[in-house]
């Protein structure tokens, strides 16, 4: 069964055709690009379900598009019914990319307790218990957000950018590399710790990664964590099928 999932974010469209957890196809497009985001959806095969979740109001057009190849097309929002229990106490504030990627990591990973670290332009951690209650979580800078913080908050330090150059041992001898190596130890050495609490606490937890810079972590955190890069999407898809057949 296809479903068409389209992730609308602050710079990017993602356009998704999704079947039993697959990516079948995939496009990202600059979010304002709005032509682009239109003939990609109308250039899809028919589908049994659509869903959009989005941060702008493009999601009312992404709506009218996809209703063009499916009966059914939802969009998102605090009041979705979802397959996991969510126990945020301001369900209107949360970030529906948070919310999608933790039904997706309830549907790879069921019965299990789920630390959930998606790392766009925030960073941000999400618990959920292996009843199928979402917990919460916390919310941190992302890595390119670090570094322009760095920039923009002071008057003469430079705008950089991650290097792959640099290891977690590395102490900085410059401008250049003291950022750098701050910025990229101090966010990997955040994360450990959440990771390490979260196993001391839940030893048979899992861990699941998703988000534009997921490489970056993955290459830095190696075996401590599961990669995901479609967790989003996969939670779209389940968060339709769950509606389509309630």
């Amino acid at each position: 069964m296809a479903i068409i999932c389209v992730d609308v974010g602050n710079t990017f469209a993602k356009v998704a055709l999704m079947e039993h957890s697959t990516v079948r196809s995939l496009a990202v497009i600059p979010v304002d690009d709005t032509v682009a985001v239109a003939n990609q959806i109308r250039a899809l095969p028919r589908a049994e379900g659509a869903i959009v979740s989005s941060v702008s109001t493009l999601a009312t057009e992404v709506t009218e598009w996809l209703s063009e190849k499916t009966t059914f097309c939802m969009e998102l929002s605090e009041r979705t019914a979802l397959p996991v229990r969510n126990l945020y106490r301001t369900p209107e504030t949360l970030g529906k990319d948070r919310l999608a990627a933790v039904v997706g990591a309830y549907a790879l990973f069921p019965k299990k307790n789920v630390l959930v670290m998606d790392t766009g332009t925030a960073l941000t951690f999400d618990f959920l218990d292996s009843d199928g209650n979402y917990l919460g979580g916390n919310i941190s800078p992302g890595l390119q957000m670090r570094f322009r913080a760095l920039h923009e908050q002071t008057k003469k330090l430079p705008l950089l950018k991650y290097s792959s150059e640099l290891s977690l041992n590395t102490i900085g001898n410059d401008t250049t590399t003291a950022i750098t190596a701050g910025v990229q130890n101090g966010i990997i050495f955040e994360v450990q710790y959440y990771v390490k609490y979260f196993r001391q606490n839940n030893p048979e937890g899992v861990v699941v990664m998703t988000g534009g810079d997921i490489n970056f972590f993955a290459d830095n955190l190696k075996s401590i964590i599961f990669a995901e890069p479609n967790l989003v999407h996969i939670g779209l898809e389940q968060v339709a099928l769950f509606n389509l057949f309630k």
